[in-house]
């Protein structure tokens, strides 16, 4: 794979870039629509989804910073530490640094900060769909070696894949394609039975853990704590999470079921109708 998608005199494009580009523009768009659907005002929507981003990116690249094994240097050259165009972001850096900012903007605004999280769930997994392509083209997050057919070879000087010239597994197209499953998921089995603000969100942790848990043993990754790696203890972490936040969130913020209200309605005039007969 080649890294690079183009060059603006000294500024080099990356396909990751692109790629997280591209997923930003994608989610906006969306949160943007399901906003209006579910009649909320799309200002706030977008100052908060504007908010996550800023604060998405910063948690991502101090997420990759504070876990790289490259630490030290890091902190020897502080100017590239915000050098993202160079690859290096933590998913779940992204999540907190999101999720931080994003909550500051819903208390500021009065949201529901349950039914804002419910339209991300599957735009967060939307996104990481897309971004993996772009770790697929970047060449990092790389799969272990393997003798597999379906194993690849990345050449590149410039990939930032870790075992160049050796057949690997395509573990980011692994984690592309979890993460678009996901989405469907959540998009289209969930959300149109959701009971309670919380609980896309909720089934985001499960499937997203799940998934990555998976995946995670394909990647190539130095450091394992009790036969793990740190990503797949993390996961755990996210499916336990969810796990505790159902029952709670369930008693404290129901909602009525997709088609309720309409039916209720037909009902009511159904009554009028018998009484005034």
């Amino acid at each position: 794979m080649h890294p690079i998608a183009f060059t603006l005199g000294t500024i080099t494009i990356r396909w990751y870039g692109i790629a997280i580009a591209v997923a930003i523009a994608i989610s906006i768009s969306a949160a943007y629509v399901e906003s209006r659907h579910q009649g909320i005002n799309t200002d706030n929507v977008l100052d908060m989804a504007i908010a996550a981003i800023l604060g998405g990116i910063a948690g991502a690249r101090i997420g990759w910073v504070l876990t790289s094994p490259d630490v030290t240097w890091y902190l020897a050259h502080p100017l590239q530490i915000i050098a993202i165009w160079n690859g290096g972001l933590s998913y779940f850096g992204a999540i907190i640094g999101g999720v931080i900012a994003a909550h500051w903007v819903v208390r500021r605004r009065h949201m529901d900060f349950w039914q804002m999280a419910d339209i991300a769930a599957p735009l967060l997994a939307l996104s990481f769909g897309i971004g993996k392509i772009g770790c697929w083209l970047n060449g990092c997050c790389n799969g272990t070696v393997t003798t597999s057919i379906i194993g690849v070879t990345f050449t590149d000087p410039l990939s930032e894949c870790d075992l160049l010239g050796q057949k690997v597994w395509p573990a980011q197209l692994f984690n592309s394609a979890s993460g678009f499953l996901v989405f469907a998921i959540l998009a289209f089995v969930v959300r149109p039975r959701k009971r309670y603000n919380g609980q896309v969100f909720v089934w985001y942790l499960y499937l997203y853990g799940a998934t990555s848990f998976i995946v995670e043993f394909f990647r190539s990754v130095p450091v394992h704590v009790l036969g793990l790696t740190p990503n797949q203890w993390t996961d755990i972490i996210i499916i336990v999470a969810g796990a505790v936040a159902a029952p709670i969130l369930s008693r404290r913020h129901q909602v009525s079921p997709p088609g309720a209200g309409q039916s209720d309605a037909v009902a009511a005039e159904r009554d009028e109708l018998s009484l005034g007969a």
